[in-house]
């Protein structure tokens, strides 16, 4: 026993140590960038400063509904209420990493009385590249079902109580939307199968309808949270109230195959969900299929057995729902649904990657008690299960290891020069604070009193620094906004049908777009310029833009009514951007 305790301390540290490279960067530490910096950062930044401000966000998108940009893990606002942002994320990663690990680690104890197995199976789902913005959505799932099973199996108050606390702290730290909604309906199919009591004996009906009572007890301990949480949102999609259209009522959805997209989920999983099980799903499979040829002779491992075709029969499920959520006859009828048609379902496949790891510790388990058996064909199998084990764990070691943050960073640490886009990078950090100097002496006035937009430059390193914008990443503003801020960009529509079909159809980018531009949305400082730039300033000046951010020179601003006013962008010898402000001309 002390040495287990030992060998998961040791693991808690090792876990630990993942962000280490990221503390010792600080500002040029690399993190994801898509759906992380560009939108769901500046979330818990804007929601932070404004927590007791009404239901208003003044920089954002000329002053968007607070439902605009919703944080991920509401209770982690209060992380930054207090803290700097990148402080903040750092925090979220390693809390969310420590938390997989030791749910992971409990989980698979209790499921297959291992701690060896228990502790491998941690480590590698704490170490997967999840987003640290999502909070506990993904790394707080086995902690959760353990906590499930605690609260169903409790013969005492003392368990409900922790399960009922954990349940509460999981609700405020983690997503309704994109997580939730498929943790409450899981569990509450789970709550009916318990109370009904199909398939068991009379004499377990009624500890089996406890545990219902006592997981619904947990049940009210998520949905409530969630409820208080994301209230708002539910009334606008519900169509409750005064709330503006969203521009997701002009989502135009494409349908796919319903086996084609059942396969491509049971092999990737979904978005922002990859768990890089085909590493070691041979081994899973050939370690259930043994537990299934040897199900006679091998009694004491009927647990695992049923452990791992739960799990097997669940992930099977949750990626044909999130298959036939996309195919073809249910995107039309979706198409009829307005905003809550591009609801993503598919999101049910953020509840697969603990399955896996789930799958992963029980295999393992089965594998080490066979090389405790007597029978030297058990220990043989044993062996060879051992092998393919450490081959499969080499895999899914290499691929998280390739796709996770950490690699870049260490890959930083070791050479400074290395060519990764950091956080200070994104932001503009050193080039941001230069532009809002200039900005307060040119103009006599604080931030608040104009407005912005950026063109070759994310938006959001200008929401970063202060500066109130008319652009910006949500996946719920208003239509009628989309639609006058699509005044500006036509001129490029209209010549680009990539981006025109990217606006029109989806959206979520209210962005200034270029169609010289190498890039749409970030454009590195090189010999690049506009020579010809398609921007409706009338409509950017009827929009309420006062001033132009740009990563490139425009050649033909005079012929757009925008005024340079330095020569000499702003920049510094390490900064990825060049910022040229322009001023936008009167009507």
């Amino acid at each position: 026993m002390k040495r287990e305790r030992v060998l998961f301390a040791a693991g808690f540290a090792a876990v630990a140590l993942l962000s280490l490279p990221c503390m010792l960067l600080g500002e040029q530490a690399v993190f994801t960038y898509h759906d992380q910096l560009d939108g769901e950062l500046p979330a818990y930044i804007l929601q932070a400063k404004h927590l007791w401000d009404g239901d208003v966000l003044p920089e954002f998108l000329g002053g968007a509904s607070k439902t605009a940009l919703m944080p991920p893990a509401p209770g982690c606002v209060l992380l930054f209420r207090v803290l700097s942002p990148l402080t903040s994320l750092i925090l979220m990663q390693l809390a969310g990493s420590l938390a997989g690990y030791v749910g992971m680690y409990l989980l698979c104890r209790k499921a297959a009385g291992n701690e060896t197995a228990a502790l491998i199976a941690g480590g590698f789902y704490a170490a997967l590249p999840f987003l640290p913005v999502y909070g506990l959505s993904q790394f707080g799932l086995p902690l959760l079902l353990w906590c499930v099973l605690c609260a169903r199996d409790g013969k005492g108050g003392r368990s409900l109580a922790g399960a009922a606390l954990y349940g509460l702290v999981y609700a405020f730290h983690s997503s309704l939307v994109l997580v939730g909604f498929g943790v409450l309906g899981v569990l509450a199919l789970w709550i009916f199968w318990e109370l009904s009591g199909v398939f068991r004996e009379p004499s377990e009906k009624i500890t089996a309808k406890r545990g219902g009572l006592r997981m619904g007890v947990l049940w009210l301990c998520l949905c409530i949270p969630y409820l208080l949480c994301n209230h708002d949102l539910i009334a606008q999609l519900l169509g409750a109230g005064d709330a503006a259209s969203s521009h997701k009522e002009e989502y135009v959805l494409s349908g796919t195959g319903l086996w084609p997209g059942w396969w491509s989920a049971l092999l990737h999983g979904g978005q922002h969900s990859e768990d890089y099980h085909l590493g070691f799903a041979l081994f899973v499979a050939a370690v259930l299929g043994l537990c299934i040829f040897r199900r006679h002779r091998d009694s004491s491992r009927t647990d695992i057995r049923r452990v791992m075709t739960t799990a097997l029969t669940g992930i099977l499920l949750l990626a044909g729902i999130s298959a036939l959520w996309n195919t073809s006859a249910a995107v039309s009828l979706r198409g009829r649904m307005g905003a809550l048609g591009a609801f993503q379902l598919d999101r049910l496949l953020w509840l697969c990657p603990c399955l896996w790891y789930l799958l992963l510790g029980c295999a393992l388990a089965y594998v080490m008690r066979l090389l405790r058996e007597e029978k030297t064909f058990a220990r043989a199998l044993g062996a060879a299960g051992c092998i393919l084990a450490v081959v499969s764990l080499g895999v899914t070691g290499l691929g998280i290891l390739k796709n996770s943050d950490v690699k870049s960073n260490l890959q930083k640490l070791c050479n400074a020069d290395y060519p990764a886009f950091s956080y200070g990078d994104y932001y503009a950090v050193g080039v941001m604070e230069q532009v809002r100097d200039f900005m307060t002496e040119y103009t006599g006035e604080e931030p608040e009193a104009y407005r912005v937009v950026s063109l070759g430059i994310d938006p959001a390193a200008a929401l970063y620094h202060g500066f109130y914008c008319l652009d910006g990443y949500s996946n719920n503003y208003s239509l009628e906004y989309k639609h006058r801020f699509r005044r500006v960009i036509a001129p490029a529509l209209e010549e680009s049908e990539y981006l025109r079909d990217y606006f029109d159809d989806w959206g979520n980018r209210c962005y200034l777009f270029g169609t010289e531009s190498p890039g749409y949305y970030t454009i590195e400082k090189n010999g690049f310029y506009f020579q010809h730039l398609e921007c409706d300033t009338k409509a950017l000046r009827e929009l309420g833009g006062n001033y132009l951010f740009s990563a490139a020179y425009i050649a033909n601003s005079d012929e757009l009514g925008l005024t340079l006013l330095r020569e000499e962008p702003f920049e510094t010898q390490e900064s990825y951007y060049r910022i040229f402000v322009y001023e936008v001309a009167e009507p």
